[in-house]
């Protein structure tokens, strides 16, 4: 299956999309849709799901089946449309084309929903177009076409991606991390290999050769009082293990929430309210615009004090440059000049040294004589000069005159235009993100006050009734193998007359079974292999550590999946970080997909989720572009930056758009770049 086109109107923050996905290839599979939070990318995933599945599917892509109702509606129409011109005589419209094989042939398809508010009713009309034939039911439709029409589009779309298996392709990142953390998980895998590689539908025909087997037995029985007996107990068991169907459901439901939801739970348990939590968001996006208005600040007045020191800034450099060479040998003659001389006293020195000794004289032994000390020193000078009598060209240079030039010519000047320019061009980058941060602000002041913990009453009624569920799945399982053994009582008073029929029934569920274990066998070793070579590469904290994966049990009471390090030691997976966690399930899910019966797209939102600097790159450049054949990822600047992981997976980029949230019209509108970055580029 790959997704050609998803159009959508007036469906929650989409006035009008209209994405052609075309162009993938097996060089280029990858689609990158980039958008800011709030510009529609989760709006995208689920205007997706809910073109091939509904929007009475619920909300969240969480399937609940139920009629949409007027308020329900309301909510999902645009509300840049509904302000404008109103919602009368306008639709919800979700249109998807896609391309899938049927019997070794490619078909093309274009499902489309349209979505109605008619006398306080929505009113749905759904239309499927399988190369030319189309298949139509709706308002107008009589019962018998409805149910018709509705049970070959169910059909197509299930042979191209169930509904009951979408999570799997179409899932948010962040919350596969998750999955580690439920004792769930062996049933999850079980779940994957039973309905992603297909083998669910023999221990379905399993279980209907169990059921034709039961009603040919009876029939058989001669004695009419165990022939009913024995049917009684065929139907107890079969109720049984449909109220068992039921618990299991519900339990997989339950499971579902709490796992969504624990990290909002594990906040509220640890004393933040739901207020408290919303605060210090609050204050981390404050404290990102202080931090920004400050450096903006200094920035100002650095370039300030760059104007006003020009000259010192500028100018002196500019000299020294120019001097430079002249000072240098100013510098090295006078170097000469004194070592030639020795020690010899300076001008000044001199000076100073005979006003000190006459002070001396006149102060300590009586000195009474008026002597001129500027002769006296002169009459010293020149008796040194005669005694190292050097030329010196520069000697209308003094020492203070020296030093003046080699501190201009010799002193360490840097640029500071360099630096002030990189920072300017930082800020810039973060005044394009001030909108968003200030919008985000406003949200979040006005969540404050409007939750409590009424959450934790819920979340643990939940968790209570997960507890009783298991109990009750228990019991029935215990009930269930109760009826079997009574059945089984039932054997001997079965006539031996000669029935092929019968034969052959009594050989099918052992047959199945048979099938069912030995395909689970291969499947479960070749999951264990792949999965081994996929951890070696992206796992980084133990990248060509891992030295076996095993899945122990089998396919009707749940796997173990254990990691084990090259040393032998096993790898706990409740031990792994966020990122690592959500890496073991990414080549999981990629795994299964692999070794699946279904071929559809991949679509991943959130994509980087809570992974490090490194995992990024190896999931940047090795696992995205080996995903699937269309592999369609909704990220935000800061998952996929602009600077360095775009470059790293252009190459393998087929087509780019970007979400633009047009906050006066209410809408988002798309630009066919990844945030004025293209592939050719």
């Amino acid at each position: 299956m790959e997704i050609k086109r998803i159009y959508a109107e007036n469906y929650k923050t989409y006035r009008r999309l209209d994405l052609n996905l075309e162009g993938c290839d097996e060089e280029r599979p990858i689609i990158l849709i980039g958008g800011m939070n709030g510009c529609g990318k989760t709006t995208l995933f689920d205007a997706i799901y809910h073109a091939l599945y509904g929007l009475d599917t619920g909300k969240g892509r969480k399937a609940n089946n139920k009629k949409l109702t007027k308020a329900q509606f309301i909510e999902l129409f645009n509300a840049g449309e509904m302000v404008s011109s109103g919602m009368k005589d306008k639709m919800i419209v979700l249109e998807i084309t896609f391309e899938g094989r049927v019997l070794n042939r490619q078909v093309q398809y274009k499902l489309r929903r349209a979505y109605k508010l008619m006398d306080d009713n929505v009113v749905e009309s759904v239309e499927l177009n399988m190369d030319g034939n189309r298949f139509v039911y709706g308002s107008g439709s009589t019962a018998a076409q409805r149910a018709q029409n509705m049970n070959v589009i169910n059909k197509i779309i299930g042979a191209n991606l169930p509904q009951e298996l979408s999570q799997y392709f179409l899932f948010d990142a962040m919350q596969t991390g998750k999955l580690v953390q439920t004792s769930e998980l062996s049933q999850l895998i079980t779940d994957n290999i039973n309905m992603v590689m297909g083998l669910g539908k023999y221990k379905a025909l399993q279980d209907v050769a169990d059921v034709l087997l039961s009603e040919k037995t009876a029939e058989r029985m001669a004695d009419e009082d165990k022939r009913n007996a024995y049917a009684k107990l065929i139907q107890d068991r079969n109720q049984k293990k449909e109220y068992l169907q039921g618990l299991d459901n519900e339990y997989n439901e339950l499971i579902n929430y709490v796992n969504e939801h624990r990290d909002e739970y594990d906040q509220l348990q640890e004393g933040h309210t739901a207020d408290e939590v919303t605060q210090a968001q609050i204050v981390k996006l404050n404290d990102a615009l202080k931090t920004y208005y400050n450096a903006e600040k200094k920035y100002v007045q650095d370039m300030n004090s760059l104007v006003a020191d020009l000259e010192v800034n500028v100018l002196y450099p500019k000299i020294a440059n120019l001097i430079k060479d002249e000072v240098e040998v100013i510098l090295s003659e006078k170097r000469a000049i004194a070592n030639a001389r020795g020690i010899q006293l300076g001008k000044e020195q001199i000076e100073k040294l005979t006003k000190d000794i006459v002070a001396i004289l006149q102060e300590k032994y009586g000195v009474t004589a008026n002597i001129d000390t500027n002769a006296l020193a002169r009459v010293v000078i020149e008796q040194q000069d005669k005694g190292q009598a050097v030329k010196d060209r520069f000697a209308n240079l003094g020492e203070r005159d020296i030093k003046e030039l080699e501190r201009v010519a010799m002193g360490n000047y840097s640029n500071p235009f360099v630096a002030l320019d990189r920072e300017r061009e930082r800020l810039n980058e973060e005044q394009k993100d001030l909108p968003r941060k200030h919008e985000q602000l406003e949200e979040l002041r006005h969540q404050l006050g409007s939750k409590d913990y009424s959450f934790l009453e819920l979340y643990e009624n939940k968790m209570k009734r997960i507890k009783n569920l298991k109990e009750e799945k228990e019991q029935a399982k215990t009930e269930i193998d109760g009826f079997d053994k009574e059945i089984k009582k039932y054997d001997f008073d079965i006539p031996q007359v000669p029935d092929p029929q019968y034969e052959t029934l009594k050989r099918l569920p052992k047959f199945f079974a048979t099938v069912y274990n030995k395909l689970f066998a291969d499947k479960k070793t070749n999951i264990e292999r792949r999965m081994r070579e996929l951890l070696n590469i992206n796992l980084i904290i133990y990248k060509d550590m891992i030295g076996k994966v095993e899945l122990t049990g089998d396919g009707s009471k749940g796997i173990t999946f254990k990691i084990y390090h090259k040393n032998g030691n096993e790898i706990f997976l409740s031990q792994l970080n966020a990122g690592a966690k959500q890496t073991v399930m990414q080549v999981l899910l990629k795994v299964l997909y692999e070794l699946g019966d279904y071929n559809p797209p991949v679509i991943i939102d959130t994509v980087m989720g809570v992974l490090d600097k490194k995992s990024r790159e190896v999931i940047l450049e090795e696992y995205f572009p080996n995903l699937s054949h269309q592999t369609i990822l909704l990220s935000t600047d800061t998952e996929i930056t602009t600077e360095l992981d775009f470059k790293k997976i252009q190459a393998h980029v087929a087509k780019t758009f970007t979400l633009h949230r047009d906050p006066e019209q209410q809408c988002t509108v798309i630009t066919e770049d990844y945030f004025g970055l293209k592939t050719e580029d």
